[in-house]
């Protein structure tokens, strides 16, 4: 059923911007396919993939056998090497946008912490779920109003929020969306960055340095507009601010001046509770009401942040595909490189003594010459030097007579930076999770036709679309027959989803382009309550 997506996107375009490997049984649209319906099937990594038979999954990307885990690792590691990972976010962000599947009135950015397993060295970020720093990078999603991911972003976690909403807006502006409007949280407050900003995008965030007693001090007569989201009804008012920056924060960022802008505040009153709270809007953002900059706000807290809930629950965000322990287990011995750091340590302090000795015999002429306290304190403080420099170099030479001439390459690797080349990998990877997740809610869109209980719509589907059955060639046409559904609403809802798809015209992407035909058994399953009924 996802090959409806991959038809509306045209995914074989993806695979046709990296090179054509002539001769090779499989090319790079096929290692991409694998990934995107491994990811569907709830294969939780490559490694998985040894635990699954190629000629089912192969049926499943229109090929006769699907590619092993060591053919993909290979051709992953071949495909990272071309750095076109932003090429292909940047293709299908296109293809999103002019096929009307994301809504373009506002975008919202979050990040979420990508923690690394992994045998290298990379830079530490705080993991607000385990509460503690620990190596990894950032990912950050571009989400729409309902909260389906338009692109991504995955860098270092020492790269600053504020220069990735920079990018995004550009990005943005480059898909064609003018003066596009961001949501973001606190982290990315900045008065110098809104200056800025506001010369190519519109922003909404929560204000910061808002004491209690200014929202306090506007009068309840200014609250002259109302709204409910969720739960909660709030009343909304409207002030004009001018925000400066600290002289502290323009010197530290290399600025004569503290820069300052006017900006719209908008200020929420829950009903309920009397809290206010503020937000920051560009004064230029005047044309839109207080109630929908209030929205785009308050709905941060829910669909925007949601993606990485849903995507975390359903695939595995944090999987790192840029290693493999066991590839890197066979990999013959290696020159031991602490061996070379402590020669070279010794030699140091060798050299360091023969200074010290030197030292010590021109203070103890001069002493001779002309005698004072101070010397002397020189000359036991260089003989002090000297006893530790020789007690070190006695430890190094211990040490260097227990250390092996030959280490593993797994050692080898622990002290070296992150390459650019496995971050590429996962990138190429995360691209395919990001596809499925568009691909399950182009299903859900279309489900939502079939059953009416939206609070079900999501899980029902999965049902449906993870459903055993069978599966007959019936001459360019394979036909899937899902097994008898028990439910008889859920029954009810997968006949008219499959009458819904077959209406489509669906072909298989890849290489049979098999046209595909959905329907759901007349037949109750051997041992279900309906075929006891029956008997």
């Amino acid at each position: 059923m996802h090959h409806l997506f991959l038809q509306e996107i045209g995914f074989d375009a993806l695979g046709a911007v990296f090179p054509a490997n002539p001769g090779a049984v499989y090319q790079s649209s096929d290692i991409l396919s694998t990934l995107f319906h491994s990811i569907n099937l709830n294969i939780p990594s490559i490694e998985a993939l040894k635990l699954v038979n190629p000629s089912d999954l192969g049926i499943c990307m229109g090929m006769n056998q699907s590619p092993e885990k060591e053919t993909i690792r290979a051709h992953l590691t071949s495909m990272a090497e071309h750095y076109l990972s932003s090429e292909l976010i940047d293709q299908f962000a296109r293809v999103l946008l002019n096929r009307n599947f994301i809504d373009p009135e506002v975008f919202f950015i979050d990040g979420h912490f990508l923690p690394y397993y992994g045998l290298n060295v990379i830079a530490k970020g705080y993991f607000t779920v385990r509460r503690l720093a620990m190596r990894g990078n950032e990912l950050y999603a571009i989400t729409d109003l309902q909260g389906r991911p338009l692109f991504f972003i995955t860098e270092s976690n020492e790269i600053d929020f504020r220069p990735i909403i920079s990018r995004s807006a550009s990005k943005l502006i480059e898909y064609g969306i003018d003066r596009p409007i961001l949501v973001f949280d606190r982290g990315g407050y900045g008065v110098h960055f809104f200056k800025e900003l506001d010369k190519t995008a519109e922003f909404v965030t929560w204000a910061k340095y808002v004491g209690e007693k200014s929202l306090a001090g506007i009068p309840d007569s200014a609250f002259t507009v109302g709204m409910r989201f969720t739960d909660h009804k709030y009343l909304i008012a409207e002030q004009t601010r001018t925000v400066k920056e600290s002289v502290q924060t323009a010197k530290r960022e290399g600025r004569l001046e503290p820069t300052s802008i006017e900006l719209r505040m908008v200020v929420l009153e829950n009903v309920e509770t009397g809290k206010r709270i503020a937000i920051y809007t560009n004064i230029n953002n005047k044309d839109k009401p207080l109630s929908d900059i209030a929205y785009y706000m308050l709905n941060r807290w829910g669909d925007s942040e949601n993606i990485f809930k849903e995507m975390m629950a359903r695939f595995n965000l944090n999987y790192h595909p840029g290693y493999d322990v066991k590839e890197l287990e066979n990999q013959p011995l290696v020159d031991n490189p602490d061996i070379t750091l402590i020669k070279k340590a010794i030699r140091i302090l060798h050299k360091e003594i023969k200074e010290l000795e030197k030292e010590i015999l021109l203070t103890e002429a001069k002493q001779k010459q002309r005698p004072d306290k101070r010397r002397l304190l020189k000359i036991a403080n260089c003989k002090t030097s000297i006893a530790e420099k020789k007690t070190d170099i006695i430890g190094f030479e211990d040490k260097l007579s227990e250390l092996p001439e030959k280490v593993s390459i797994m050692d080898l690797l622990k002290g070296k930076p992150m390459s650019r080349c496995d971050l590429e990998k996962k990138k190429l990877y995360d691209l395919m999770q990001f596809i499925a997740y568009n691909s399950r809610e182009r299903l859900v869109e279309l489900f939502r036709d079939c059953y009416d209980d939206h609070r079900d719509v999501k899980p029902v589907l999965d049902m449906i679309t993870s459903r055993a059955g069978y599966i007959k060639m019936f001459g360019e046409t394979l036909i899937v027959v899902l097994d008898w559904i028990e439910n008889k609403k859920h029954r009810k809802a997968a006949i008219q989803f499959c009458r819904l798809l077959n209406q489509k015209g669906i072909r298989m992407a890849g290489r049979l382009k098999l046209k595909l035909a959905f329907f759901v058994s007349k037949y109750p399953l051997h041992g279900s309550s309906a075929m006891h009924n029956l008997t």
